[in-house]
């Protein structure tokens, strides 16, 4: 009678475990998704403004503060502070997680480039990466995935590059 019981502890265990693990890997891929949803607005945003210009960072920050709970980042560092500092003197804004930076090739390295608000040709490629910070134990995140992605812009007119 005893291990009877033990038994339908022991199924229970398992059975309440399992749905656990399940939750959280549904979470998880909702969470890893997010980074795609999160590209296709950078795309847009580089087309549509020349390039990760200061402009296209500053609507891309509005856009994951409003969709993803939080701003755009500064460094891939883990608990790195907000982009813009009227985010980090809030205290009520916190991290989406979201790192997005624009880079070039110079003589066969992948460097970071800041734009400003220089604006690239119609036409000219823009490559960036875009990482998002994904868990988080102890302060340290322990899965960072990145997408590389490549966009060109469309913007006309006395654009420079």
């Amino acid at each position: 009678m005893l291990e009877g019981a033990v038994m339908e502890y022991a199924k229970w265990f398992i059975g309440v475990v399992s749905v656990m693990l399940i939750s959280v890997a549904v979470i998880f891929m909702f969470r890893l998704n997010e980074v795609n949803s999160f590209q296709q607005d950078v795309n847009y945003q580089i087309e549509r403004h020349g390039g990760l210009t200061e402009e296209a960072k500053i609507v891309l920050n509005e856009k994951a503060k409003k969709l993803y709970g939080g701003c755009i980042v500064e460094s891939l560092e883990d608990n790195a502070p907000c982009l813009f500092a009227a985010d980090r003197a809030d205290d009520s804004v916190k991290s989406s997680g979201f790192f997005i930076r624009e880079y070039r090739t110079e003589g066969g390295q992948d460097v970071y480039y800041d734009r400003g608000d220089e604006q690239a040709r119609y036409g000219t490629t823009i490559q960036y990466v875009l990482t998002r910070q994904i868990g988080n134990i102890n302060g340290k995140s322990f899965f960072k995935p990145s997408v590389i992605g490549m966009s060109a812009s469309r913007v006309r007119g006395d654009a420079s590059e």
